[in-house]
């Protein structure tokens, strides 16, 4: 049996352990972080930055603009936060657990000369939670506008309410950029890019309006096929996509839009380029209507038998596609496992789908595929315009394989220089005057037709600097000055500036030297 010695001094070894206990506790202490999620007392308060720092026990931190959160806020369903234009907030820690909860009311209206930045401490993609919105009642609400969120986790997770977000930038998070579930509301005029997995998803029966949106180099890991708008599979999400900017640039795992089930979404007037495939309804009951977008060049992934697709419908849906530009695929529509697309129909009363569709340079191995009908079902695509004078040689169906069923291509446009080739950008010329300047330089676009479009200016480094125009132009010449300085009113440095616009048809680039 084993005895533990006897202590002959035993005052002495009390004493050495109460030294020993007291460092501890002291190691433990200075150790652990002097402050705990803070969650609002829920009494109607209106809540400033400031008043955060005051009453926080710590969580947060800073002043005159500048902010570190320690540990998470939780808003209260009857309080709410504003923050106000320039203010940064930056998230502490690397592990993804520091975010803001809102279950009140959040207004974050920042300007284009004085943005909100809410970012991590670190420039690590995932490094803090997000913004997480859930209604809670008549006193929450959500409305940001002119805000930057960057690296984190989900900028903007939302549940069973409805937001507003607007002229923002979201950039460098790691799952998702927004989340939908059982939310809507309305996304305009922001832009989304670089973004490590997926862009936008929206399930659970949601139905926000995504409009004119630049989203552009996102799934940057690019180990699965994540589309750029993920519209779900649970509920009935019925989205209403329009006149957004979708560029692939070189993530051939991403695809433009898919819709999983049961939606009456409307994608209209898009462009949708440089993916692995256009878009993809994928089973019984993805009906959107997909009308007057611009579709091209989606063939970046190697696999030319699953993507490479304009437009596929894979499973029991029929979307309706009026008045689309579809051009340089593998396969412009394909129609696969029951799928029953309507490019036309003009043998009925309904206006709604009298085709209108333009299908040029779709193929593979020097053969066209405007429509690959892998169905033995009857497809109707009445009143298209099929880049050729004979559409039975671009149509894939009966007529080249007995098991398949046939494609109506009755009333076809017929094929002229104009209809050969997709339609002119909405943007015919961007220039930037005097090159070199200092330290005023004017940008004049010259516009086809009246469309929205945004412009920026960029430095030699892809980063923007200042935003000049975000809205609708007219038709004609319009010249936007830029005065050298960004959107903080700080004096640009000499160098080489890049401008940028963007209409739903495309994109054109300038450059001009600034020399101070």
């Amino acid at each position: 049996m084993w005895y533990a010695p006897k202590n002959k001094h035993p005052q002495k070894g009390h004493i050495i352990m109460s030294r020993f206990i007291i460092r501890v506790l002291v190691a433990l202490v200075c150790a652990a972080p002097a402050w705990a999620d803070y969650t609002t007392p829920n009494i109607g308060m209106v809540y400033s930055m400031d008043d955060l720092v005051t009453q926080s026990g710590g969580a947060v931190t800073g002043n005159a603009g500048s902010y570190q959160v320690h540990e998470s806020v939780i808003l209260s369903p009857n309080d709410a936060l504003e923050l106000a234009p320039g203010e940064q907030i930056t998230f502490m820690g690397t592990d993804g657990d520091v975010g803001l909860e809102v279950n009140g009311r959040l207004a974050a209206l920042g300007s284009e000369e004085a943005p909100i930045i809410l970012t991590g401490d670190a420039a690590t993609p995932g490094c803090w939670r997000g913004l997480d919105y859930r209604n809670q009642g008549p006193a929450s609400g959500f409305h940001l506008s002119h805000v930057t969120i960057a690296y984190a986790e989900i900028a903007v997770d939302v549940y069973g309410g409805e937001i507003t977000l607007e002229n923002s930038d979201i950039r460098h998070c790691l799952k998702k950029a927004l989340d939908f579930s059982q939310a809507g509301g309305l996304v305009s005029d922001c832009h989304i890019h670089h973004n490590q997995q997926r862009t936008i998803t929206i399930t659970l029966d949601s139905s926000p309006t995504i409009r004119r949106c630049v989203l552009d180099n996102n799934n940057l890991e690019n180990s699965s096929p994540y589309p750029y708008i993920n519209v779900g599979l649970q509920g009935n999400n019925s989205p209403i996509i329009e006149g957004c900017t979708i560029t692939g640039d070189g993530n051939e795992m991403s695809g433009g839009m898919a819709f999983w089930a049961l939606s009456q979404a409307q994608v209209i007037d898009n462009s949708i380029s440089g993916c692995g495939f256009g878009i993809l309804c994928y089973d019984t009951g993805a009906n959107p209507l997909i009308q007057g977008n611009r579709i091209f060049d989606n063939t970046i992934h190697p696999d030319t038998v699953n993507w490479g697709f304009g437009v596929a419908c894979n499973g029991n849906n029929a979307p309706t596609l009026v008045r689309n530009q579809i051009h340089g695929h593998w396969y412009g529509v394909a129609a696969i496992n029951g799928g029953r697309p309507n490019l036309g129909n003009l043998d009925n009363d309904d206006p709604g789908d009298d085709g209108g569709n333009r299908l040029a340079d779709n193929g593979i191995n020097g053969q066209l595929y405007a429509f690959y009908n892998n169905t033995p079902l009857p497809q109707m695509a009445q009143g298209n315009a099929w880049g050729t004078d004979t559409p039975a040689d671009v149509i894939w169906d009966q007529a080249d394989n007995p098991n398949l069923g046939p494609v109506n291509w009755d009333y076809p446009i017929l094929a002229t220089p104009a209809h050969d080739t997709p339609a002119a950008d909405h943007l015919a010329r961007l220039q930037a005057y005097p090159n070199p300047f200092n330290p005023m330089v004017q940008i004049k676009l010259e516009m086809n037709q009246p469309a929205v479009a945004r412009v920026v200016v960029m430095d030699a480094a892809g980063h923007v600097v200042r935003r000049l125009h975000d809205g609708l132009l007219p038709a004609g010449a319009t010249v936007l000055p830029w005065n050298g300085y960004d959107s903080q009113g700080r004096a640009a440095a000499s160098g080489v500036y890049w401008f940028r616009a963007e209409t739903p048809t495309g994109r054109r680039t300038a450059k001009a030297v600034l020399v101070r």
